[in-house]
């Protein structure tokens, strides 16, 4: 990783915290979300992402259970709006777009979102193949400054925790960001951000060592 490209990735987290400091002390009174009701709106759910919200690499659903509520309200309210789940490659993106709109308003979304969040991390049996060693030195190089040394999220910089979700979620994830699937909105500014610092994730090697170092941190949550 060469200078120009360090410096790109602290200003681009010096950024974000700047642009969300703001929103953070705005929504510190957000309305209170009520479980039960999260609880019996997630049964529209289960057949995609199971009945313990587990995720289903078949299916491309990745796991929600234990996902910071902030996240997941994000990305509901995206695919509700069209920022994220309208690119033509995009098939489970669609997918979950029309699911999305099933949330009438904001405090549904809200509702299920800390439900998922109440729930106990699902952590991937099978290990991805890797290098972590050298999965460690990429990931530090690229991702560590938004999602933290140990992959578990940012709320200040509204980065998720990445070692509750698959490998192979992870992978298509950061394709898709690549090959401009995801992170295409001119609205949706973290997913641009994030595409821009997907394509610094240079070869797939690279991106399989960065998912072997993001599964070890799994009991470091």
């Amino acid at each position: 990783m060469n200078f120009l490209s360090t410096l790109l990735i602290k200003i681009t987290a010096l950024s974000l915290l700047f642009t969300f400091s703001n929103s953070s002390i705005a929504n510190t009174e957000k309305a209170t979300a009520d479980i039960n009701a999260g609880k019996a709106l997630y049964q529209t759910c289960i057949s995609c992402h199971g009945d313990k919200a587990q995720g289903n690499d078949a299916l491309k659903s990745p796991s929600l259970a234990g996902q910071y509520d902030w996240y997941l309200a994000t990305q509901l309210n995206n695919f509700k709006s069209g920022k994220r789940g309208t690119h033509a490659d995009d098939v489970s993106g669609q997918q979950m777009a029309a699911m999305a709109k099933v949330l009438a308003n904001e405090q549904a979304v809200n509702n299920v979102s800390a439900y998922l969040a109440s729930l106990p991390s699902q952590v991937e049996a099978i290990a991805i193949e890797g290098d972590a060693r050298n999965g460690d030195n990429k990931y530090n190089a690229v991702c560590g400054a938004c999602h933290g040394p140990t992959a578990n999220g940012n709320e200040s910089l509204k980065a998720p925790n990445l070692t509750i979700l698959s490998s192979q979620y992870l992978t298509t994830q950061v394709n898709n960001y690549k090959a401009g699937i995801r992170g295409y909105h001119a609205d949706d500014k973290l997913g641009r951000q994030m595409k821009m610092m997907a394509g610094m994730v240079r070869s797939e090697k690279d991106l399989i060592d960065i998912i072997a170092f993001i599964k070890s941190k799994q009991s470091d949550k």
